[in-house]
């Protein structure tokens, strides 16, 4: 069976490389410009869903499989430096960082002295409650990226870099009036998803996230640190290790900002509420220099969860998107699931991404959001 896959991101190449595997003709159609959620320095690879043991359970073999991802590589796509999860006020056991912390063997909880030794660079007594979780880290997202390229490369897939303009039950048409045939057709283009499957469009809305890559006059603080998420469920703010280069990346997880999808500018107003936050919780970058900013493309889902399904009405087209700012750390057990929506066999993942009808919102931080001036 000869299968196009439209998308270079994880749910794309992930599904391809699985498709390859299972006996497929398979060809990558897609372009980069650095604005969708796949590209970037850096992801949170985690396994802390609260009380969501579906998420819970399958980030732990996601996990598993980064690790298996190092090992083939040999060189480190996963960095298991832990996740700091904080809060300003005692843990509520039924909130998202309490739930967590009950779930996760590999969660250990935090007084205020140890949050102080542990990320020295926050406002002192801030933070008074939390955890670290030591299963976590974060993920180069770029080079991860090229690895599953260079896996789809020599496992036969062809690469395509053209632009998608429509797609029918079995074809594809390119932006240069080209065309191309296939007996499957798998969307996997992120936060351009609902333009190209206009089926989708109340299911699967593009936003833009907020983030920032900051130079601190010292990045030695932010060094040898885990990730951390600061009062995640009501304030969206998270950040990363500083880099080789002593950038440190601040980004905002929320209900997004609107903006024509592929703009990359982050609004100036917007840039004050993060510097309005540094200066009350971590002043070192309250006066950083920012190197760059962008607007990171979630494809979000309402409920949180993936869209992996055929398309009600095209039997040849399956949909494969709705990462919803947290798909990236399942890239290495997401194609096994897309190869099996296509070949229309079971997997026990399958009736959680179905096809479903809208509905409310349900993912961590959703409520937090950042005003968007244009809105």
């Amino acid at each position: 069976m000869r299968v196009l896959v439209i998308g270079r991101g994880v749910f794309g190449l992930s599904a391809a490389l699985s498709l390859r595997q299972s006996g497929h003709q398979v060809v990558v159609v897609g372009t980069r410009d650095g604005l969708a959620a796949s590209e970037d320095s850096s992801r949170i690879i985690r396994n802390d869903y609260g009380g969501d043991v579906f998420h819970t359970t399958w980030a732990d073999e996601a996990i598993e499989g980064w690790r298996r991802w190092n090992a083939k590589s040999g060189v480190p796509l996963f960095s298991q430096v832990g996740l700091a999860n904080l809060t300003l006020e005692p843990m509520d056991p039924t909130s998202y960082a309490g739930a967590s912390h009950r779930s996760l063997p590999s969660a250990r909880r935090l007084d205020p002295v140890a949050i102080s030794d542990l990320l020295g660079f926050l406002t002192p007594g801030r933070f008074i409650d939390g955890y670290v979780n030591d299963a976590a880290g974060w993920a180069d997202a770029s080079e991860a990226l090229r690895h599953l390229e260079r896996s789809c490369e020599v496992a036969g897939v062809a690469i395509v870099a053209e632009r998608v303009a429509q797609i029918g039950d079995g074809w594809v048409g390119l932006t240069d009036d080209g065309l191309l045939r296939a007996d499957r057709v798998v969307v996997a283009a992120g936060a351009w998803t609902s333009t190209l499957l206009p089926e989708t469009a109340e299911l699967l809305v593009p936003t833009g996230q907020p983030v920032l890559y900051l130079r601190p006059a010292d990045p030695v603080p932010f060094s040898d640190v885990p990730v951390w998420a600061l009062d995640l469920a009501r304030s969206g703010f998270y950040g990363f290790p500083a880099s080789a280069e002593g950038i440190v990346k601040v980004g905002h997880h929320g209900p997004g900002i609107t903006r024509r999808l592929g703009a990359s500018s982050v609004p100036e107003a917007v840039i004050g509420r993060f510097r309005e936050f540094f200066r009350e919780s971590v002043p070192a970058l309250a006066g950083a220099r920012i190197e760059r900013s962008r607007l990171c493309f979630y494809c979000d889902a309402a409920d949180g969860r993936f869209l992996i399904d055929a398309v009600p009405g095209r039997k040849r087209v399956v949909v494969a998107a709705g990462g919803s700012g947290h798909g990236f750390k399942f890239a290495p057990v997401l194609g096994e699931l897309i190869a099996a929506v296509v070949n229309e066999v079971d997997h026990p993942r399958r009736t959680h991404t179905a096809w479903r009808l809208p509905g409310p919102a349900g993912d961590v931080a959703r409520s937090s959001g950042l005003e968007d001036p244009a809105r």
